[in-house]
């Protein structure tokens, strides 16, 4: 199974995820990637209206680039 790795991006720095997650497919990563968005927006203090959730396959590609502003409510 393909393993994808989320980070947190702000402005000026990178919170990475030296680990990733074993998930079938880049559809499945969106949504995994949405779901931490939501979780992450609703603990608080992420409501920068600039950060992003990138998600990486196991070359370093980036696979999604989505902005917290507005994706949370989305996950399925």
């Amino acid at each position: 199974m393909p393993r994808y790795y989320f980070i947190v991006r702000w402005s000026d720095r990178e919170h990475g995820d030296p680990h990733g997650t074993e998930l079938p497919d880049p559809a499945a990563a969106d949504v995994y990637a949405r779901r931490i968005i939501r979780e992450l927006t609703e603990d608080g203090g992420y409501d920068d209206p600039d950060l992003l959730m990138v998600v990486r396959d196991a070359a370093g590609k980036t696979i999604h680039s989505l902005p917290f502003a507005g994706n949370f409510n989305r996950v399925h």
